[in-house]
């Protein structure tokens, strides 16, 4: 009963984040941040089992995205394939959204650019992915928010 819980209070965060993170929340600032912590503090609160609260916090971005650059500083093309990845936060307690893709420098459908968050099988940690295609001159930036539960 209390995973089936946290998971229904991890989407409901989840869904709130991403609405917040799709244009509403552009102009998030440390105000807004503590704001939205303290909502979900609240959901943490009332979601109990065996008498204790769940305790929910997020984990922000990381300073430094997952990002492929698409060209050499002299303007040559740098195609891939490639693959950068950021680790975010332990698995067993988290759930990780993008909340950052930009892709820039799409010529054609033979270009491919994707952002993602993958489970790393070794560490059992999320990791935020920025990947270019075989021969895809594009540019590529992601990042990540994770929330963890106790």
């Amino acid at each position: 009963m209390k995973s089936a819980m946290t998971a229904v209070a991890a989407a409901l965060i989840a869904s709130v984040l991403t609405w917040l993170f799709t244009g509403q929340g552009q102009g998030t600032g440390s105000g807004e941040m503590e704001g939205l912590q303290s909502q979900i503090s609240e959901i943490a609160a009332q979601i109990t089992a065996g008498g204790g609260a769940a305790q929910l916090s997020i984990i922000e971005e990381s300073e430094q995205d997952a990002w492929l650059r698409g060209a050499n500083r002299d303007g040559s093309p740098r195609p891939g394939p490639a693959d950068d990845q950021k680790p975010l936060a332990d698995a067993s307690n988290s759930l990780c959204f993008l909340t950052k893709v930009e892709i820039e420098g799409m010529d054609g459908p033979e270009d491919v650019a994707t952002c993602s968050i993958q489970v790393d099988e070794f560490t059992n940690w999320w990791q935020v992915h920025a990947t270019q295609g075989d021969g895809t001159d594009a540019s590529v930036a992601c990042n990540a928010r994770c929330i963890v539960w106790e």
